[in-house]
């Protein structure tokens, strides 16, 4: 170290460190919940929008799921989907991530990583012959902490 250069002291640096993280948590943990602000629901539209999107369109693993959850309503409307849609996109179930109420197919899933990850778990899951109610607990248990249920 050049002579010349003043030392700054050790605390200094530990003060600095303290105050960004300490403003990041601010930032972070000081999140509107979707129902209080429209701009969460607009960012995330532009992640996971719906609307109708056509089967053949996706890619084959996308497809697969699609076409899981239409063949396994029981299990795909028993499960909550934790990505948040159901404040912006009304979803009630992670059904209707995939097929639209009205018929069709919900575009939103193959957009939003939390969609298929519990789509790609509740077929791993029915595939090992777990029962409904475990793959419901195993489902709240992995996805659950992501966002807050809706209050009414």
């Amino acid at each position: 170290m050049d002579p010349d250069t003043p030392r700054r002291p050790w605390w200094a640096l530990v003060a600095a460190v303290v105050a960004l993280a300490t403003a990041v948590g601010l930032v972070v943990g000081d999140r509107p919940a979707p129902s209080e602000s429209m701009a969460v629901s607009a960012a995330a539209m532009e992640v996971a929008p719906g609307g109708e999107v056509e089967l053949a369109s996706l890619p084959a693993d996308h497809r697969h799921l699609y076409e899981a959850a239409a063949d396994d309503e029981d299990a795909f409307s028993a499960v909550r989907c934790y990505c948040g849609c159901e404040a912006f996109l009304g979803h009630a179930t992670l059904l209707e991530c995939f097929v639209r109420p009205q018929g069709g197919w919900e575009r939103h899933a193959t957009g939003c990583a939390v969609c298929l990850g519990e789509a790609r778990d509740v077929v791993k899951d029915r595939q090992d012959g777990l029962p409904l109610d475990e793959i419901v607990d195993r489902i709240d248990r992995r996805y659950g902490g992501i966002t807050q249920p809706a209050t009414t």
